[in-house]
């Protein structure tokens, strides 16, 4: 009798990606694996992407599933994928619509874990598209070639992109990204796995990755305060992990604040800094240059501003 062959399914959360979302789902029906399906949930979108989603079911019946619902973020939106999980599926890979996968994932990694069975996921390294510069980058992933790093470093780094990794399903399927998160639900999904779960690395970059520098820097302070949220709610979920290493995590926890601290000065909103400010154990003479620095400025302008009136 034949063994057995679990399928590896794709998650692709879309929001208005039209354009994008077909070099997505072609990266994944490219894969020389032979198992696979694919879940696209649509999450709400106002634009052609209905459209896209429909005309794959259509050709790939069986193989690619859409599910469409009201937009609710992109957390809700992989949620609802992984409780579209079936018995047959023996693997599961989150992969964002404007990314790829790249050739020979599956089939790699795998073969990677089924030599490994004490793993739960394999993680890898990514290659960074910069819009801005049209300019590609190998990114490192936490923790390469060093699994028992892994939770340690991606807490330092939040360095780990959702297509970079290949789940067990025993891994995800009573897992749920959260929802209240706007920003940084992978990296908080990811950072639990990392310490609750075993990975093994793949030496072999497993996705392309498409970096909008400027959207990410519009949202600069939302992501910081997302960064900051998670970490702390990390550390007080796992007591262990933390005490294992205190100091070196306090000091990244210290690092946040401070950055989220200088943005929030960036943008004169001086009381929700003075309140990071409060809680902050160095950078002292850094943060005292700041207020002063940006004191003064409020009140140049402001001066400006009264006479031009």
């Amino acid at each position: 009798m034949e063994p057995r062959k679990d399928f590896v399914v794709t998650i692709i959360p879309t929001y208005n990606r039209a354009e994008l979302l077909p070099e997505a789902i072609e990266s994944v029906l490219a894969q020389d694996y032979p198992h696979k399906k694919m879940i696209i949930v649509n999450d709400g979108s106002t634009d052609e992407t209905a459209s896209v989603c429909s005309e794959y079911v259509r050709r790939y019946p069986g193989t690619v599933l859409n599910r469409q619902k009201k937009n609710g973020g992109c957390a809700s939106a992989r949620n609802d994928g992984l409780n579209l999980i079936t018995k047959e599926i023996g693997y599961v890979c989150f992969l964002d619509d404007d990314d790829r996968l790249l050739p020979g994932k599956f089939a790699r990694e795998v073969m990677l874990l089924e030599r490994s069975p004490e793993a739960d996921f394999t993680y890898a390294d990514s290659i960074v598209y910069e819009d801005e510069t049209k300019s590609e980058r190998v990114q490192k992933v936490a923790g390469a070639s060093i699994p028992a790093n892994l939770a340690f470093e991606h807490f330092l780094t939040n360095e780990a992109k959702p297509a970079a990794m290949l789940y067990r399903v025993r891994a995800v399927k009573d897992r749920r990204f959260r929802e209240d998160l706007k920003y940084n639900e992978d990296s908080e999904f990811f950072q639990r796995v990392s310490i609750e779960c075993k990975g093994v690395y793949s030496t072999l970059p497993g996705c392309w990755v498409r970096s909008h520098g400027g959207s990410k820097s519009r949202n600069l302070i939302e992501i910081r305060e997302a960064v900051l949220k998670t970490s702390l709610d990390i550390i007080a979920s796992y007591p262990t992990f933390y005490h294992a290493y205190k100091e070196v995590l306090d000091r990244q926890i210290d690092r946040n604040r401070y950055s989220l601290f200088v943005e929030l000065m960036l943008r004169g909103r001086w009381n929700e800094a003075r309140k990071h400010a409060s809680t902050l154990t160095q950078n002292v003479f850094s943060i005292c240059h700041l207020n002063v620095y940006y004191q003064f400025r409020r009140f140049v302008w402001g001066s400006i501003n009264k006479r031009r009136q």
